[in-house]
């Protein structure tokens, strides 16, 4: 009887183990993606010290044109204007979370001026994020395709 119960027992905090980690999963989710939709307000905006506290220090961007740019490139770009975004609409986008690591992938629909050039467009994003001392930083990179 008592094994039974002992058994009965383990498999319930089991199941509470794996409940709670399908909740700290879709709140990872959640958060991910709500840090996405506000990275792509701050683009619209301008506010390029936004980007630059958000994005690692080995940030990479390929943009529409096939030219390469790290963060500190990138962050320039929006504070002389050489990058200045009218919308960027991010959706689809997917979550997976592997242990400290996870990988949102997802389409953006833009329009504004990049590299000096009026674009308009769709492009699919792909950006790791690595939580670091309880906050979360993109990186290495954001790779339209």
């Amino acid at each position: 009887m008592n094994r039974r119960r002992t058994v009965s027992v383990i498999a319930s905090m089991l199941s509470l183990v794996a409940l709670l980690g399908l909740a700290w999963a879709a709140s990872v989710e959640d958060e991910l993606k709500k840090l996405e939709t506000d990275r792509a307000a701050a683009a619209v905006k301008g506010e390029a010290a936004t980007l630059e506290k958000q994005t690692s220090d080995d940030y990479t961007f390929i943009n529409v044109y096939g030219q390469m740019s790290d963060k500190s490139q990138m962050v320039n770009n929006f504070k002389t204007g050489q990058t200045k975004l009218t919308s960027d609409e991010v959706s689809d986008m997917k979550v997976r979370v592997y242990g400290n690591t996870a990988v949102v992938t997802g389409t953006a629909d833009g329009a504004g001026t990049m590299a000096g050039k009026d674009t308009k467009g769709q492009i699919m994003f792909t950006r790791v994020w690595v939580k670091k001392g309880g906050t979360g930083s993109p990186s290495p990179s954001n790779k339209p395709s």
